[in-house]
């Protein structure tokens, strides 16, 4: 066991360097109540990662991949008409929001002009007071979807595993490993943390500026990400559907 602790500490050192969790990361630390609430991003990240260790492993994985197979296989119709639907509600949505936001403009300029008040005073809180904080039952869920959609592409990580197969380790071994490997993998965000902590006046003034220029780009950008979400459902259910 001794043997892999260098391919182990070389492979996840390699992994850690994620610049989707990262960014991600980053952003999210701008958007808590407390920023020791980020932890509830963090360590999602690592135990969704060792969960999927043991799951390849022992063979789990596969079983599962099958299992969601066989559902496709009987029912794969009904969810692709399913997602079809799901694509022409987001791409509605597009115009709903659009509207949306046009009355809300026009509402707040009315009651701009009624209380005598400049349409742009304050504009700067305005915008920051729209972004509201993240809650740790929301990073739970980010900081698990992340690691899940991106177990299916990690190579690192699956290369390592495939190493660890040749092995016959014990159940407390393998927990050992990677245990070992995820702690490194999550070390990045960890340090990212305790960076924040220390510098937290400076990247709080950086944040304070993203925040604004989401909140000014919200009107455009929500109904983009929804036009190109439902696009690309219907994109995607079209296809299979055609291809049955």
């Amino acid at each position: 066991m001794w043997g892999l602790l260098l391919p182990t500490i070389l492979a996840s050192a390699a992994d850690s360097l994620n610049p989707f969790a990262i960014t991600q990361q980053f952003v999210l630390q701008g958007m808590v109540k407390k920023p020791k609430h980020i932890w509830y991003f963090i360590l999602p990240t690592g135990v969704v990662n060792l969960i999927g260790g043991f799951l390849v492993y022992f063979g789990l994985a596969a079983f599962i991949a099958n299992f969601f197979n066989r559902i496709l296989e009987s029912y794969g119709q009904l969810l692709f008409i399913a997602e079809l639907i799901l694509g022409i509600t987001f791409c509605s949505s597009v115009f709903f929001l659009i509207h949306n936001n046009k009355v809300s403009q026009l509402k707040n300029r009315i009651q701009s002009i009624e209380s005598g008040e400049k349409i742009n005073k304050n504009d700067e809180e305005e915008a920051v007071s729209k972004i509201k904080s993240v809650s740790p039952l929301a990073l739970i869920t980010l900081g698990v979807g992340a690691t899940l959609s991106e177990l299916t592409t990690a190579l690192p990580y699956f290369a390592f595993l495939a190493i660890l197969l040749n092995y016959q380790l014990s159940f407390l071994q393998l927990s050992f490993i990677l245990v070992l490997y995820n702690t490194i993998y999550t070390l990045p965000l960890i340090i990212l943390y305790f960076v924040y902590i220390k510098a937290q006046d400076k990247f709080d003034r950086l944040y304070l500026v993203i925040k604004t220029q989401i909140a000014k780009c919200a009107n455009i950008l929500a109904p983009t990400l929804m036009g190109i979400i439902g696009a690309g459902l219907i994109f995607h259910a079209m296809t299979l559907l055609l291809n049955l």
